[in-house]
């Protein structure tokens, strides 16, 4: 049986893309065992996902972060954890195009030094293009279509609401909600500020749900606990920093409307059929959701902001006003959410 290794430790939008693609894979490839080298807190929604027969989880937040002599032993302690619980794969996917995760192959390579000749590829997608389509390229020169890659998601989330942990979010078949994701953008290596809509505009959005009889729930991990006082003077449901990944993707299967700019929660939300309206400014929309997807709604920077996209696959330009972000205003997106809430259908803006 042939064996594959992939090194994908985060963020967690790239490691839900390169599961979809990883799926699509083993359905045409079933006789193919995966390992995946993953950061331990996205252990249990890779595992939750079904799409590995093993799961390596090293702690990749303390070798990227703290004292030099801390961050070095952690880095040994993960080459141990990967040396002795890797297979003998036959192919090496390094899903990084940052040239420092290839260091975490070193393990597999001592196991199997024949890899060198061949055996290793790294990531270097086209940045414009769906991810998802990217990644199955990268593992298996195919193509994927946009419609593929949805319903490969979607795979995903079900896959992932069948775990029995979850957190047992209560709507009334008499109600509609809509979840704001007004944290986020992210993660361990920089906080992306440029890429988060305005926290006054989900305010004022949250404000014309409530005032039209809607119930607003707010998403957050516990890095998010800042944009709570915002909210305080408006009744909304708050469960930022109060819920585990897969519990943001039971969520979001139950409300009727998920709105969110470029940050993880919107890529949970890509696992789900519920209707979506994502912000984009600086990313390119193209990379993260597929214009494929039923129900969505695509915001992107107004025409006359001639700067964005700015991100070039590993930076973004020198800003400290995202202009681009702002170019999206509350009523443009008020007016396409009760159309989505009356309708259940969204059309591209």
């Amino acid at each position: 049986m042939k064996s594959i290794t992939i090194i994908k430790l985060g963020a967690i939008g790239d490691v839900i893309q390169a599961a979809a693609a990883v799926d699509q894979y083993r359905k045409l490839n079933p006789r193919v065992a995966i390992d995946w080298v993953v950061g331990k807190q996205l252990e249990p929604l890779l595992i939750s996902m079904n799409v590995a027969d093993r799961v390596i989880a090293i702690e990749d937040q303390s070798i990227l972060h703290g004292k030099p002599v801390a961050r070095l032993q952690s880095l040994l302690k993960a080459f141990i954890q990967i040396f002795r619980q890797i297979s003998h794969s036959n192919q090496l996917y390094i899903a990084h195009s940052n040239w420092q995760y290839c260091v975490f192959a070193i393990p597999l390579l001592l196991k199997n030094p024949i890899l060198l000749f061949g055996g290793i590829k790294r990531f270097f997608p086209e940045l414009t293009k769906f991810r998802v389509s990217e990644y199955f390229h990268f593992i298996s020169q195919s193509s994927m279509t946009g419609r593929q890659g949805n319903a490969a998601l979607q795979n995903l989330g079900i896959n992932a609401l069948s775990s029995k942990e979850r957190h047992k979010f209560i709507s009334e078949p008499s109600r509609k909600y809509v979840a704001l994701v007004p944290g986020g953008s992210r993660n361990m290596m920089r906080d992306d500020f440029l890429r988060r809509w305005p926290t006054e505009s989900y305010v004022e959005l949250a404000g014309k749900f409530i005032a039209n009889g809607y119930e607003v729930v707010l998403v957050g991990g516990k890095g998010d606990v800042w944009v709570k006082s915002y909210f305080s003077e408006i009744r909304v449901r708050d469960l930022i920093g109060e819920t585990s990944i897969n519990d943001v993707i039971e969520i979001f299967s139950k409300v009727n409307l998920v709105i969110s700019h470029d940050t993880g929660p919107l890529h949970l939300a890509t696992m789900t059929p519920t209707p979506l309206i994502a912000i984009f400014g600086p990313t390119p929309a193209s990379a993260v959701v597929s214009a494929e997807r039923q129900s969505l709604a695509v915001f992107k920077a107004a025409a006359d902001v001639v700067c964005s996209p700015c991100y070039d696959g590993v930076s973004y330009a020198p800003c400290q006003d995202p202009i681009c972000m702002r170019s999206t205003t509350v009523d443009a997106v008020f007016k396409k959410a009760m159309i989505a809430l009356s309708e259940d259908t969204l059309g591209a803006q």
